[in-house]
């Protein structure tokens, strides 16, 4: 008997609840609902993917805020002017490849390609390099 009669008291509580008082989260009721970020009352987000620029080349692209811009191979932090420096100091594709095994030949390769076709851009970009690097030693 004691059982039907807490069950009947549950169940009463839920009963006796108001019906337009809905069910939410604290943290959601607490959440400010207008400002910069919540313009109409919505969060609003900016995907990194609305941000890409694509570059004729395969493997290549270039990311506003990551490495400063430059472009660089997909899915890495690894820019063009790194590739082009390393081959300057006279790594070979091998090298490359043992150093950063998580690399693909045909990325390295692609990498050398978008040098080619854009060389006064990375020349710009390793200068620019150079003066940094020589004014913090």
């Amino acid at each position: 008997m004691a059982t039907k009669t807490r069950k009947a008291r549950k169940r009463n509580v839920k009963d006796t609840r108001a019906p337009y008082k809905p069910r939410v989260a604290r943290r959601a009721r607490l959440a400010p609902k207008y400002g910069p970020q919540y313009p109409n009352g919505r969060w609003t987000t900016t995907r990194a993917t609305d941000q890409i620029i694509e570059t004729e080349h395969l493997y290549i692209h270039k990311v506003p805020g990551v490495v400063g811009g430059e472009p660089v191979i997909k899915g890495t932090r690894i820019s063009v002017r790194d590739v082009v420096e390393w081959w300057r100091l006279g790594w070979s594709l091998n090298e490359m490849l043992e150093n950063f095994p998580h690399l693909r030949l045909a990325q390295v390769c692609d990498a050398l390609g978008y040098f080619d076709d854009h060389r006064e851009e990375i020349l710009e970009y390793i200068k620019e390099n150079h003066v940094f690097e020589s004014q913090v030693t």
